[in-house]
């Protein structure tokens, strides 16, 4: 029996919304499995949600931990456009200033794309998802969180990473800590001393 389970590296087209009428139907292609630079994303982006709090945040932090997936993995498409013509995938850009300084961004048709609820929850039930269900299986691991999906925040393993861009939060890889007993234990009476002794 072989130990780790390798994934093949050609890339997978997945249709996300069916042709509806005239309407093409959409179909993305991705990488073949989350890149190590997604996954990083990922749990940084995931890990900012949840430092800063609030309601459904592990809900929120699953959803930023998929969009992040999603972002870096996305290497084509078809039948997505805007004002009524095909566009292609593109990343966002930084906009500098005269010194060379980040002082924005301009969104790209990749971020357009993670605005739209409907393709992102088909993209995270078609790709996301059964990615990190199979590498759970094959590789004996939890899987990854997989935000728009319910069962991705019900594993608890979501703080593999935060939202930040910056890389402050990428966490290192740990070992699992020892278990701890559940049961209390009870000290073994000592015999009292005779007095005078």
């Amino acid at each position: 029996m072989s130990g780790y389970a390798l994934t093949g590296a050609k890339p997978v087209e997945h249709e996300l919304i069916p042709a509806i009428g005239d309407r093409p139907p959409v179909r993305v292609t991705f990488a073949a499995q989350p890149s190590l630079l997604s996954i990083r994303a990922g749990r940084r982006a995931a890990l900012a949600v949840l430092r800063k709090g609030g309601p459904d945040v592990e809900e929120r932090a699953g959803d930023a931990f998929t969009a992040e997936i999603i972002r870096h993995n996305i290497l084509a498409w078809s039948g997505i456009g805007k004002d009524g013509e095909p566009v292609e995938p593109t990343p966002d850009t930084e906009i500098l200033d005269a010194e060379g300084a980040v002082i924005g961004t301009e969104p790209g048709t990749i971020s357009d794309f993670l605005a739209e609820p409907r393709l992102v929850e088909a993209a995270d039930r078609e790709y996301v998802l059964p990615w990190s269900q199979a590498d759970a299986e094959k590789n004996g691991w939890s899987p990854s969180p997989n935000g728009t999906s319910a069962g991705a925040t019900q594993e608890g393993n979501i703080a593999g990473s935060p939202a930040t861009r910056d890389g402050s939060g990428d966490a290192g890889t740990t070992t699992a800590a020892p278990p701890v007993p559940t049961k209390p234990r009870k000290r073994a009476r000592k015999p009292a001393k005779p007095s005078g002794n």
